[in-house]
């Protein structure tokens, strides 16, 4: 049979719980605004019923926790997609910053008007008698100063590049460490949490701010994670365990052989005898994982591109100038490149002047007296395997018969670079070069430099406007020279492609702007996606003000029935102990 004190605890039991509830949502209420606090709501169950001879009869409610309404498959996913927005958010940004270079758009301010203006320049000299007229002068001076915009556009422009490229490898470095700085942090909240929840209760604020945590993890690369029983969470980068229970695993970054200040990130096992594993590829995602394809294959591949295109513009305008003359011939040239070490062959590392490769064949230089008739044409055979440019050097020296002077005199420079001069009254020009020696060296070359980090102009050509190579053979009229120069605008000049040169920038700048509005247009969809997985996860996690409200009158109502229940019980108690048997009195 049922008795009072049954249900005077059964009163009780309710008025606990709506307590607790009330408690709860009272929570809830005041972190509306709490950033990452996930909405908890009091975990009730049925309390074990009095079996009696009469029936069973119910003993009210027991609290079992105190829980967080959190979908977990969904934060997951949340994640995914916020590490996605995060790769192309850093991509859009960084590549906005490459158009700044690059931009086509507004007057004067790109690099390709700097080359047409090049071209034009040389056109329009190659249109005008090459004399010392003063509309000729005006416009070799014009050539000059226009190559010199164009080389330091470009110069500039890789600079910036590398800029980029420095900044996204310090900002690998500084999320790596940030990364290790959460990794640590989650292992220690594993570990406080796994100690509070094998009592059986829910450590709610620990798994908020492990959550936190993890969020920004996600937004800096992308992991997956998994549970365990006892609360603990693991998470992996690709397999690698950042966090396993309580232990972490740092990342530690080396340098990549032969690159100053390009790092490679290296996952560290428990045994402090290996040095790692190499991860870098494994960063995909995630801010890091833009931060590594902008640095390795996205800038590096504008930079390789720049490169090829003011290697090409040097090589191929220094090969005419070169074999060409000006108003005034040479009596004095040297070399813009040296060697290591002028004692070894030109094909080998130490003997070399870079890159650009010189083969077997014959220099020649023709000398001119003071009246400008030729005196004689001077052949140097060269042959990379077996000369160096001290040979080289000497050949030259010999080649009139003379070793002590007369026609022609070369010598090696501090800087084991070539010099080249004439005897007195007489002055020279090159007329000839199979071998490649002239444009390998840098000699007499309208350009200097190698790529694009150091293209320049000839300082010759620059302080005597006259050594301008405008002909071919040095006639009156001649300006076959200027001529072949200006046709390097539409000739197709790329290695195994019929590009030219207009058409090799035009690719270059429409790759960036292609890749700018990819990053766009992937930024724009990634953002739609975790909008939308933000508003359902909110939806579940999150505090409605109106919904707590509501859950409060709905507590407060069960709290005053509990409490309407204890007192009837109380009042039927005291009719038992102070009202029975007293009828009559």
């Amino acid at each position: 049979m049922s008795n009072l004190l049954g249900i005077l605890s059964t009163g009780v039991s309710g008025l606990f719980a709506s307590q607790a509830q009330i408690d709860v949502s009272g929570n809830n209420i005041t972190n509306v605004d709490t950033d990452g606090y996930t909405r908890q709501r009091v975990v009730l169950n049925t309390a074990m019923s009095q079996v009696t001879s009469d029936g069973v009869f119910g003993r009210g409610v027991d609290i079992q926790n105190v829980a967080q309404v959190y979908d977990s498959i969904l934060a997951s996913t949340l994640r995914s997609e916020n590490s996605d927005l995060s790769y192309y958010t850093t991509m859009q940004d960084q590549l906005q910053t490459v158009e700044i270079y690059f931009n086509e758009l507004e007057d004067g301010s790109g690099l390709g008007e700097a080359m047409s203006a090049y071209f034009d320049a040389w056109s329009d000299l190659a249109n005008t008698a090459t004399d010392q007229s003063d509309e000729a002068e005006i416009k070799k001076q014009t050539v000059v100063e226009t190559a010199n915009t164009l080389a330091e556009k470009i110069r500039e422009s890789y600079s910036q590049l590398e800029n980029i490229k420095n900044t996204a490898n310090n900002q690998i470095s500084s999320y790596t460490d940030r990364i290790n700085e959460i990794s640590q942090n989650i292992a220690y909240l594993n570990g406080e949490i796994s100690s509070i929840e094998v009592t059986g209760v829910s450590a709610n604020d620990l798994r908020d701010t492990r959550e936190t945590l993890m969020d920004e993890l996600a937004t800096l690369t992308g992991f997956t994670s998994n549970e365990s029983s006892d609360g603990q969470m693991s998470i992996y980068v690709n397999g690698h365990a950042l966090v396993d229970g309580g232990q972490y695993y740092n990342l530690t970054l080396k340098q990549v052989s032969g690159e100053d200040n390009t790092y490679s990130i290296y996952w560290n096992t428990s045994d402090s005898r290996t040095d790692g594993v190499d991860v870098t590829d494994s960063f995909s995602t995630g801010t890091i994982g833009a931060y590594l394809d902008l640095r390795d294959d996205v800038i590096q591949g504008y930079m390789d591109s720049l490169d090829d295109l003011a290697s090409t513009m040097i090589t191929a305008t220094n090969q005419i100038h070169a074999l060409g003359q000006g108003t005034s011939r040479l009596t004095s040239v040297s070399s813009s490149s040296g060697v290591p070490n002028a004692a070894y062959p030109l094909n080998e590392a130490a003997g070399s002047f870079g890159t650009t490769t010189i083969s077997e064949g014959v220099l020649r230089i023709s000398v001119y007296d003071d009246e400008g008739d030729l005196v004689e044409n001077l052949d140097v055979e060269i042959d990379p395997d077996t000369d160096s440019l001290k040979s080289i050097i000497n050949k030259i020296s010999v080649a009139d018969g003379n070793p002590n002077g007369g026609l022609i005199q070369a010598s090696l420079s501090d800087d084991n670079s070539i010099k080249i001069t004439s005897g007195s009254g007489y002055t020279f020009a090159f007329t000839e070069d199979t071998s490649g020696f002239l444009v390998a060296s840098g000699t007499y070359g309208f350009f200097t430099g190698k790529d694009a980090s150091d293209i320049g102009v000839s300082e010759l050509v620059q302080n005597n406007i006259g050594y301008l190579a405008t002909s071919t053979t040095g006639a009156e009229g001649d300006n076959s020279n200027a001529t072949s120069i200006a046709n390097l605008k539409s000739a197709s000049l790329f290695s195994g492609t019929s590009t030219t040169m207009d058409g090799f920038y035009a690719l270059f700048a429409a790759a960036i702007a292609t890749d700018k509005a990819t990053a766009d247009t992937y930024a724009t969809t990634k953002q739609n996606a975790v909008d939308e997985y933000e508003l359902k996860l909110e939806s579940i996690s999150g505090v409605s003000l109106d919904e707590e409200l509501t859950d409060l009158m709905k507590f407060q109502r069960a709290y005053e029935a509990s409490a309407r229940l204890i007192t009837t019980v109380d009042e039927m108690l005291d009719k038992i102990v102070n009202g029975l048997g007293t009828g009559g009195r």
